[in-house]
């Protein structure tokens, strides 16, 4: 058994929740591709709100931590001032556990300040809604998106960072998908799924665009190891994750790149994030 604390409260005790056997696969799943958010438990800045997550094991539990290499005790929580993926964090908030146990406010609070520097809440600029992204370096591609997980997820699904394993449909997993291959009717949809226009941190966005009356597409952005470089990928339906598009260049502009028939622009980008209402499904 995996048990979670969301560490946000200073005068009460903070709420925790323990993850199913399933969770608990998809948790080691995550880190396994990408520790760069794992920090030790005592590892924790002195303010107030939200500070990350703690989870710990039992022996059980503890000993498939340890066989895939991680602690049986650890803190999940970006470094402050450096963007790094946080949407394991999301993720774990969201789960059904920890949306039993937290209140709407301090899940609303805790979603807000996942993502953003210490610099940027004190500035007052974290109104804007916090970007994510699972692929947040190049080699994401492959070692995420290119393996097991290739022929269930599609375009939509990299470009929101999240790997449902269901061919995700914009607005399925809100109640309300799409009617119509039209830029509009597709980002309607996509907003009520936690999509945003704006938020604070322009590196990772996504552009729509649409084969007239046949499809939909997506492109994502991501960063190179150093984070310095701003490179566009997609996923083409089960296809593997790539940063060419049709001519066999490498994508510097989704609005100008060769896009095949996707040949209507969905301009301006969008950005992907997840809120305790609404997820791509």
């Amino acid at each position: 058994m995996l048990q979670v604390e969301l560490d946000v409260f200073s005068g009460r005790p903070n709420p925790h929740w323990q993850l199913t056997a399933r969770e608990e696969r998809e948790l080691i799943d995550r880190l396994n591709a990408n520790r760069s958010a794992l920090r030790p438990v005592n590892d924790v800045e002195s303010k107030l709100g939200y500070r990350g997550m703690v989870v710990t094991a039992d022996r059980s539990s503890g000993s498939r931590l340890a066989a895939a290499g991680l602690p049986p005790a650890f803190r999940l929580r970006e470094e402050t001032g450096i963007r790094v993926s946080d949407v394991t964090e999301r993720w774990l908030l969201h789960t059904p556990g920890a949306q039993a146990t937290i209140s709407p406010e301090v899940s609303g609070l805790s979603d807000r300040t996942i993502g953003t520097p210490t610099a940027q809440l004190e500035s007052g600029t974290a109104g804007l809604a916090a970007c994510v992204t699972w692929s947040s370096t190049w080699a994401d591609l492959d070692t995420f998106w290119n393996g097991a997980r290739r022929p269930v997820n599609n375009c939509y699904n990299f470009a929101s960072s999240l790997a449902t394993g269901t061919f995700a449909q914009p607005g399925r997993g809100t109640g309300q998908i799409f009617t119509a291959l039209t830029v509009a009717d597709i980002k309607a949809a996509v907003f009520r799924d936690g999509y945003t226009s704006a938020c604070n941190d322009d590196r990772f966005v996504s552009y729509l665009c649409i084969w007239p009356g046949t499809d939909f597409h997506f492109y994502h952005r991501i960063a190179d190891f150093s984070g310095s470089l701003r490179r566009w990928a997609h996923k083409p339906g089960s296809t593997p994750a790539t940063n060419v598009d049709n001519s066999g260049l490498a994508i510097t502009n989704p609005v100008t790149c060769n896009r095949g028939p996707y040949t209507v622009d969905g301009s301006p980008y969008i950005y992907p994030r997840v809120n305790p209402r609404s997820t791509i499904n």
